[in-house]
């Protein structure tokens, strides 16, 4: 093969990558540095010792370490949800408005919600003061909502089944929570369907993110290196 028939990906100028990587670099001590200083600050101001910020909750409780493992696994999968969809959304930014960059915006944001939510227990946490455990889910019914429109819009190019298998589950698990029932097993049947609508979500998630980066913009432009 001769060489004018062989092509290459044009190369980033030197100086401009590295500083970038730079950047990046200053950002993530920056960030570190954050972090670190929230402990500080916590521990020296508000009394909080900052052993029990770093350690495993069950460790601290001396509970064994398969406490909260279904709730674990949820939030993991709820993140790769989230981070698929929003690197994919950012990835194809020379997309422009496109409505599938339009419901990975959207999809993102929901499980990010949703992750952080469970992770952190924050509408339980709001519930306590007094406030109605529907109005506290109203953000999340609100991106839920912006989800569903925004793929409706590419129902016809996109695993439409898993969003609605998602949608169904998750919705049955709220009704189950909300539901006067006091028998023997009612939370298992309302976490089952929660996993399930999980599983559903990051697969449709994850599967729009792949088609986003195999056919956007982000797939035609040229290798960096």
């Amino acid at each position: 093969m001769s060489a004018k028939a062989q092509t290459h990906s044009p190369k980033a100028p030197a100086g401009r990558w590295h500083r970038s990587e730079a950047g990046t670099i200053i950002a993530v001590l920056l960030v570190s540095v954050a972090i670190l200083a929230s402990l500080v600050v916590a521990d020296r101001v508000f009394g909080i010792d900052y052993y029990d910020l770093v350690r495993d909750p069950n460790a601290i409780a001396r509970n064994p370490g398969y406490f909260g493992i279904v709730s674990n696994i949820g939030i993991i999968f709820w993140i790769v949800g989230a981070t698929a969809a929003l690197q994919a959304f950012a990835a194809t930014f020379v997309e422009g408005a496109t409505p599938l960059r339009r419901t990975l915006l959207a999809g993102g944001l929901f499980a990010a919600l949703m992750g952080i939510d469970d992770f952190l227990m924050l509408h339980e946490a709001v519930a306590t003061m007094g406030i109605p455990e529907e109005v506290v889910l109203l953000p999340h019914m609100i991106l839920l909502g912006a989800l569903c429109s925004c793929a409706y819009a590419v129902r016809a190019i996109t695993p439409r089944l898993l969003l609605v298998g998602s949608v169904l589950s998750m919705g049955l698990s709220f009704a189950t929570d909300m539901a006067p029932i006091h028998v023997g097993g009612a939370t298992f049947v309302e976490e089952a369907f929660k996993l399930v609508g999980i599983l559903f979500l990051t697969t449709y998630l994850v599967a729009i993110s792949h088609q986003a980066l195999r056919h956007g913009g982000a797939s035609k432009r040229p290798a960096i290196g």
